[in-house]
């Protein structure tokens, strides 16, 4: 009788001895730590005026399977708590909206975080501040004011017009009692620098940024307590005219009506400084006519055709207090409000990021001195010279030199000058850099110096909107090291205010196609979130009347044909990109109405369904085999858009909408197999992009899809295992020959060195993309047949392959929108012996790496906290598979979930792992 109870409280009691012992493990544990709060995508003191800003963070921790369970938030201005949360049970780090009391205009908020982990464990860190921008038109006092310097009276088409740089000053006088905050408001149409006291303010460019002015103008907030002195102060500011008054794209080079003064003619500024005291009262210092105007030494600055510096015209001291200039100063002319919405700029903006210090200077001509700076970059110099007064140096930029002679080889440049002219002052040495121009180069040229210049009388300067870390990769194959460098380096200099096409010839503008090709990839090179929130705004307003996006945003030309299939479909893929990416359903809503357009656009262009070519048909860009027809390129997109329609839809819980662009979807297949797809899998059109779109976008029957791909395999093969593709179809077929199980293919052309391929490229010297695949050989004889006139060696198009190297050669992918659950699928292959890098996501840094040791195959993954992984493997030989060295055996606590279609199925939470196993 006794045996009979005693066995079974000598069970319990052990088990509860267990089961403390395990709590006391987990309460060991330490606490998951707030790491990166962001506000709007962006730490630090940000400037907002969203309603409702939306709150980030990411959590680190030791240990597996550590997730949050709770959050609270917290959001004070200098008097009280204006939005407390509560202890919410959630998993969510991201996309969290404010829901307190109205922001109040002009005013500074503070804000905190406490995440509470799977043992009720709190981690409670200072978001930082954010303050709200002048959100009533009331708030503003200034007006905007300029220097006037005459009209352009050049031929529209011989001469150029380049008037010099505005400089507009203001002396006042801070009160002799302590400054509590100091914050200036500033913006302009054209390009602004703003200083107080000598000091520049800040380290961003190209301020204001790019917009369609008649729709919106950005402007800035800077803290500029630290500038300011009690007593006198000064405030500086230099005008240029920049995108609204400046030369833009190609219009010089295709004769348009216009060829530069597409916004306005002269540039103007307008700001405010608000000094408020601790004594509660507050001063604030407007522009207006009471200012001082005048010109400087910047004789020409302008963004394609560069800046001219004559150092002799200095006025020493202009933007400090007591400053007495030898020849008066004007008064400034007044000029009218724009018509566009004044907001805070919500994007990231181009500030230096780089500096380049030179790898050789070559000296190809008596008095012609060259320095290579390594790479192609996109930015400034700093010039660095000792010279007589008066001394005239030009200062050109190339990508490339000549085969010929080693000069600099600039035809590709076409109307864009890009040449910098630099006046000395004399009397020691002197160091300048251009504030108003930028130029895509890897080589600069200096001429007009009376000595040979020191070897760093040159500087690079990488100028950028973004930086490159989010990714990393490292593979067995140093060709394909180099050409994730080249992305990197590429993707840089194109992210610049906005997604251009390329850095250094007369365009630089934000192409919607390339965009939308290579944005998945920018995703895995840099956290594009607040980059591409901008420029979808700037794409929203450049949306034709009539529903279709156009070629490029912003968009300066006025042509109601600027518009193609396959391009303007940025407009739809874009705002998903950003949904998949970053969980962002508010870029869907702002977006959704000009997508509902675009798509009634398209109906009514079609017939049966299908999308006859119209617009400009860029097609298959710069392919290098048959052409795929523009009616089928269109209708494939179309198709392709309305799948994406009805997945946005349900985002954003719209089921009528869903159900609608299903049903399209639906329809527009059936059209589209009916006309363009035959049962043996292949299409009409016989090429390789045709298989790829027609894959990728889900237009053939499930039964049939597999045979399609085949046959895709089966051309790339017999093609030697090379593209016949241009920008459409690369970055398509490499997705599709994995998704279909051909990755030794698909390593194959990853690693190709021939033409064409990237390879190819890499092996004739490239540090960047290039926009053709054989933009340049180093068999001098074959450059004769490349157009120089149209081609770039700064284009980020073909690094697309960047998505398949994350999402394929990793297997990193998200499982449903912003990387909280993932798919973790890495496609291994004989061809390569080891691949090894990471992604930061916005849940944190997600790593992957693989290697053979003979049979042997390991595979190594980390996930971060509050994150979890379907892994899907190969099926592994009996008793192989191990994870940690430890033998993988399906049970309740075991990773290893089993088999399905033919793969190994594990399931993992947050942490480190280690797989190996023998293949089957």
């Amino acid at each position: 009788m006794l045996k009979r109870f005693f066995l079974p409280l000598l069970l319990l009691t052990l088990l509860g001895t267990c089961v403390r012992a395990q709590q006391e493990i987990l309460r060991s544990q330490t606490a998951l730590r707030v790491i990166n709060p962001r506000v709007e995508y962006r730490s630090g003191n940000v400037s907002i005026d969203v309603e409702k800003p939306r709150f980030s963070w990411e959590l680190t921790g030791e240990g597996r399977n550590r997730h949050q369970t709770a959050y609270e938030l917290k959001v004070l201005n200098e008097r009280e708590v204006v939005w407390h949360s509560g202890k919410v049970n959630s998993n969510a780090t991201n996309q969290i909206g404010y829901n307190g009391q109205p922001l109040q205009s002009g005013l500074q908020y503070r804000w905190t975080v406490t995440s509470y982990d799977e043992n009720d464990q709190a981690s409670t860190v200072s978001g930082g501040m954010f303050r709200t921008g002048l959100l009533r038109f009331a708030d503003w006092q200034g007006l905007f004011i300029s220097h006037y310097v005459g009209y352009d009276t050049t031929d529209l088409y011989q001469d150029l017009y380049l008037p010099p740089a505005r400089y507009l000053r203001r002396e006042f006088t801070v009160a002799d009692k302590q400054i509590k905050r100091a914050t200036a408001y500033t913006t302009a149409l054209g390009l602004y620098e703003l200083s107080i006291n000598g000091q520049k303010v800040g380290e961003e460019m190209f301020l204001p940024g790019w917009t369609d002015y008649d729709q919106r103008l950005y402007y800035q907030t800077f803290d500029v307590k630290a500038l300011l002195e009690k007593g006198d102060n000064a405030i500086g500011v230099i005008l240029a005219d920049g995108w609204y008054a400046g030369y833009i794209g190609y219009a010089l080079l295709t004769r348009q009506d216009k060829v530069r003064e597409f916004y306005g003619v002269n540039p103007a500024f307008m700001g405010q400084i608000h000094v408020e005291y601790t004594d509660g009262t507050t001063e604030i210092i407007a522009t207006d006519e009471t200012w001082q105007s005048s010109t400087g030494p910047i004789l020409e600055a302008d963004i394609l055709m560069g800046e001219h510096y004559d150092a002799r015209l200095e006025q020493v001291g202009w933007d400090r207090p007591g400053f007495t200039p030898a020849t008066p100063w004007a008064e400034p002319r007044r000029y009218t409000f724009p018509s566009g919405r004044l907001q805070a700029y919500p994007g990231d903006y181009v500030m230096p990021r780089e500096t380049l210090r030179p790898v050789k200077m070559t000296e190809p001509s008596p008095g012609t001195y060259i320095y290579d700076l390594g790479k192609n970059i996109a930015g400034i110099i700093e010039l660095k010279v000792e010279a007589p007064a008066g001394t005239k140096i030009t200062i050109r930029y190339g990508e490339l030199l000549r085969d010929e002679d080693g000069g600099l080889m600039t035809a590709n440049l076409r109307k864009a000058r890009a040449t910098d002219t630099y006046v000395t002052r004399g009397g020691g040495v002197e160091t300048w850099r251009p504030r108003f121009t930028y130029h895509g180069f890897q080589y600069v040229e200096l001429t007009g110096l009376p000595t040979r210049p020191a070897a760093d009388a040159v500087t690079g300067i990488a100028l950028s909107s973004i930086t490159t870390d989010a990714g990393e990769f490292t593979s067995s194959n140093t060709m394909n090291d180099q050409l994730f460098q080249n992305i990197k380096t590429t993707q840089a200099a194109n992210f610049f205010e906005v997604p251009t096409d390329c850095p250094q010839r007369d365009e630089r503008l934000g192409w919607t196609g390339d965009a939308h090709v290579f944005a998945r990839s920018a995703t895995y090179v840099a956290d594009v979130a607040a980059f591409f929130t901008k420029w979808l705004i700037d794409l929203d307003d450049s949306q034709h009347w009539y529903g279709a996006y156009p070629n490029f945003a912003p968009m300066p030309f006025s042509r109601p044909e600027q518009y193609s299939p396959a391009w303007m479909d940025a407009g739809v893929i874009i705002p998903y990109t950003m949904h998949k990416v970053y969980g962002d359903t508010r870029v869907l809503e702002k977006a959704w109405a000009g997508m509902e357009n675009f798509m009634a656009f398209q109906a009514d262009a079609s017939t049966g369904h299908l999308r006859p070519g119209a617009g400009n048909n860029w097609g298959d860009w710069l392919t290098t085999g048959p052409k795929t027809s523009d009616d089928f390129i269109a209708s494939a997109f179309y198709g392709y858009d309305a799948l994406l329609m009805a997945r946005m839809a349900t985002a954003l819980g719209k089921t009528d909408r869903a159900a609608h662009y299903r049903s399209l979807f639906n329809d527009i297949k059936a059209a589209f197999t009916k006309k363009y797809l035959r049962p043996d899998g292949s299409t009409t059109e016989g090429t390789q992009t045709a298989l790829a779109l027609a894959l990728y976008f889900d237009l053939y029957d499930e039964a049939i899809a597999p045979q399609a791909a085949q046959l895709l395999a089966r051309a790339i093969t017999e093609n030697g295992d090379k593209f016949s593709t241009g920008f459409l179809g690369t970055k398509h077929v490499m997705l599709v020959l994995s998704e279909y199980g051909h990755h030794d293919l698909a390593y194959r052309l990853f690693q190709q060195t021939e033409y064409p391929s990237w390879g190819y490229s890499v092996v004739n010297g490239s540090t960047s993309i290039w926009e053709r695949w054989n933009s340049y050989t180093r068999d001098a004889d074959s450059n004769d047949a490349i157009n120089a006139a149209m081609n770039s060696f700064s284009h980020y198009a073909f690094g697309s392959v960047a998505e398949w190297m994350f999402l394929h050669a990793l297997g990193l992918e998200t499982d449903g929108p912003g990387y909280r659950k993932l798919r973790i699928q890495p496609a291994f292959s004989r061809e390569m012996d080891h691949l090894e890098g990471s992604y930061h996501s916005i849940n944190g840094t997600i790593s992957s790496a693989w290697k053979w040791s003979g049979d042997e195959l390991t595979f190594s993954l980390t996930l971060p906290p509050n994150t979890t992984a379907e892994v899907v493997l190969p099926l592994a030989r009996a008793g192989t598979l191990r994870e940690s060295g430890k033998l993988l055996k399906t049970g309740k606590d075991s990773p290893l979930i089993g088999e399905r279609a033919g793969q190994t199925l594990l399931r993992v939470g947050s942490g480190s792992y280690t797989f190996s196993w023998v293949e089957k």
